[in-house]
């Protein structure tokens, strides 16, 4: 199969004009008429997932994050954005990134319908006119304390932070996988819990202010692609392989 036919076919589920101004998705690196037998799929276009990809014999990475996000001043290749081009064009390997276009997503496919409904919700909406956070109605009411372990349990974690405002009851939520920690201030006084990474000391404060119950499970929580992207891919006369990434954060 074509490099270009798998690309063709996920952007029938997120088409390149999805994405943010600020964003680079689609292809990143190679040829897209390159022949593909078998796929890996990353959260992240890094050395390692690359490395990754060329030992498990790959010919196309798809990744979530992209690699050409960060501006590239030059090809040094003993450096890591050198390295990982010069790696991928000796080794052949196709390069494609989702990104925002996924974020996004159309008719209930998208990273952050993929995260809200792991939870068990109904009446999903967007809750932002960029139609990328989704707000719900979980399906059973619990106490914030018992959510936050749920929350942990649903997404394999072992650690999160949250807001201490913990004392009260948790019917509606809103998620936004990634960073969007400023979305709070149009969730306060919508939802009971905002889900988000990336977040600071005073959005706790704006949370607790607000009455809204603030967890923060880290960025890595987008991991989901790995997880769900492989669905998208498996009637495809091609073999699939996945990274199983780990957090770039280590925690104590």
């Amino acid at each position: 199969m074509k490099a270009y036919e798998i690309m063709n076919h996920l952007e029938t589920y997120f088409p390149l004009d999805l994405q943010m101004d600020f964003d680079c998705c689609g292809l990143q690196i190679g040829n897209r008429e390159n022949e593909v037998k078998k796929v890996y799929i990353a959260l992240n276009a890094d050395n390692e997932t690359l490395q990754a990809c060329i030992e498990n014999n790959c010919q196309m990475l798809i990744t979530h994050h992209p690699f050409l996000l960060e501006k590239i001043k030059n090809m040094d290749t003993s450096l890591h954005q050198g390295k990982f081009i010069e790696m991928a064009i000796k080794h052949d390997i196709v390069v494609y990134s989702l990104h925002t276009c996924l974020d996004r997503g159309q008719n209930g496919i998208s990273m952050n319908d993929w995260l809200i409904q792991k939870l068990g919700v109904h009446d999903v909406a967007c809750y932002d006119h960029y139609e990328v956070g989704k707000k719900a109605t979980l399906n059973q009411a619990m106490e914030g304390q018992d959510f936050i372990e749920y929350v942990k349990d649903k997404f394999h974690l072992q650690h999160l932070k949250y807001s201490k405002n913990t004392n009260k009851l948790i019917q509606t939520i809103a998620i936004c996988g990634g960073s969007a920690a400023d979305d709070l201030e149009i969730l306060a006084g919508q939802v009971d819990c905002y889900i988000t990474g990336d977040t600071k000391y005073r959005h706790a404060k704006y949370a607790i202010d607000h009455d809204c119950l603030l967890i923060d499970p880290g960025h890595h929580l987008e991991v989901m692609i790995e997880e769900k992207l492989p669905e998208l891919l498996e009637d495809l006369p091609i073999q699939i392989q996945i990274h199983e990434s780990l957090d770039y954060f280590k925690y104590e």
